[in-house]
């Protein structure tokens, strides 16, 4: 059977590696090009301030924020700049020749597409959504990363668990 193309290849580890840890670099990719749509000190900044990533919500993400409260139709609302960047962790394995088969770029694909509707459900649990995306959608300045896989929102300093937003509700009260 090693003398068959798949197993014969000098790429088919690399072929398996690729595919056993997109969902990892696709995480971390939705982080820094989700994070960067967001605004980097004040969301009343502008290009000429130096805020790239409040200019990039103004204008590219903000319609997707227009769902407060999140559902699966939510995961499609997005410009045209934003779901390029959002598909383009498709692209990464291209820049790399080894074990970049067709099969990743499909597979990369259909995962960020049926995931970006799972991940705007609404339910948390039998769904896939999540509390926290939730929370992001209601904040906006926290939990810019998925829920599954790599915890970018905690190592980055960007996790929100509602603590802090309930704590200034009962303020207010």
């Amino acid at each position: 059977p090693y003398d068959t193309p798949f197993f014969g290849n000098e790429h088919t580890p690399y072929f398996l590696l690729w595919t056993a840890t997109m969902l990892y670099w696709r995480i971390f990719h939705f982080y820094c090009m989700h994070r960067a749509m967001h605004p980097w000190f004040d969301r009343k900044l502008g290009l000429m301030d130096g805020d790239i990533g409040a200019f990039l919500y103004r204008y590219v993400h903000a319609h997707h924020h227009k769902s407060y409260n999140p559902t699966a139709f939510s995961g499609f609302s997005m410009t045209p700049v934003e779901s390029v960047l959002y598909i383009s962790a498709a692209l990464i394995p291209l820049c790399f020749r080894s074990g970049c088969h067709p099969w990743i770029h499909l597979y990369t694909k259909m995962d960020l597409i049926i995931g970006a509707q799972i991940g705007h459900d609404g339910f948390d649990a039998p769904g896939g959504g999540s509390y926290y995306h939730q929370l992001h959608h209601a904040h906006f300045e926290c939990n810019y990363g998925d829920a599954a896989g790599i915890p970018m929102d905690w190592l980055m300093g960007t996790f929100e668990d509602g603590s802090s937003y309930d704590s200034k509700a009962k303020a207010k009260a």
